[in-house]
């Protein structure tokens, strides 16, 4: 009996002692859960931060290579009306591929009368060494020259029969093919009036 009630006594103490241990321990599996929750969120919010922040980047590297060809372009100053205005970059539209070596915005631009969507297609060579390591952050603000201007077009408003938008290169276009082939032709039907009056004119001076 009394050696029963000896084991029955070790039990219990042998329970409170892994009782307390557990109790002991359980503080810091949750400051061992909080920490590796709180560094996931951090992980986050700086992904989230840098591909914001580099979309901005690319939005300013775009806006600055094709703003002094609009403001020159002369289809753009006759359609949109001057001065030119670009919208804020969050209302814009920034994609990557390739590893971020390949890079196109799309941006509002107003006009006095109008506005248009131009889109702005740029590449740049894979990075080498250590720079291939760098996020495209880094690469963006450290280089911005490394980016080439492979095509820019704008969409302009009512340029087309039925009011239907036109597509206009800025980059070889400066005048729309149509209205130079109607100049043409113009200056063709001058000549060939001006042609018989030179004749006609000949023979009364003869």
């Amino acid at each position: 009996m009394l050696s029963r009630v000896a084991r029955s006594g070790a039990a219990r103490a042998g329970f409170a002692t892994a009782a307390a241990s557990s109790d002991a321990s359980s503080p810091g599996v949750r400051g061992a859960f909080r920490t590796v929750v709180a560094l996931g969120l951090a992980g986050a919010t700086a992904f989230v931060v840098e591909d914001t922040l580099n979309d901005l980047a690319l939005w300013r590297i775009c806006r600055n290579r094709a703003a002094p060809v609009i403001d020159a372009h002369p289809r753009l100053r006759r359609s949109l009306g001057t001065p030119f205005r670009s919208e804020a970059w969050w209302n814009s539209s920034v994609a990557t591929r390739g590893r971020g070596n390949l890079a196109s915005c799309v941006f509002l631009v107003d006009g006095a009368r109008a506005s248009c969507d131009v889109q702005v297609t740029m590449i740049r060579a894979p990075s080498r060494g250590v720079a291939a390591y760098l996020p495209n952050l880094a690469r963006n603000l450290a280089n911005p020259e490394a980016w080439r201007v492979s095509r820019m077009e704008a969409i302009l408003p009512h340029e087309r029969e039925a009011g239907l938008p036109g597509r206009v290169n800025l980059l070889q276009d400066p005048e729309p093919k149509g209205a130079v082939l109607d100049e043409r032709r113009k200056g063709n039907r001058r000549r060939w009036l001006r042609w018989p009056r030179w004749l006609g004119g000949g023979r009364n001076e003869r």
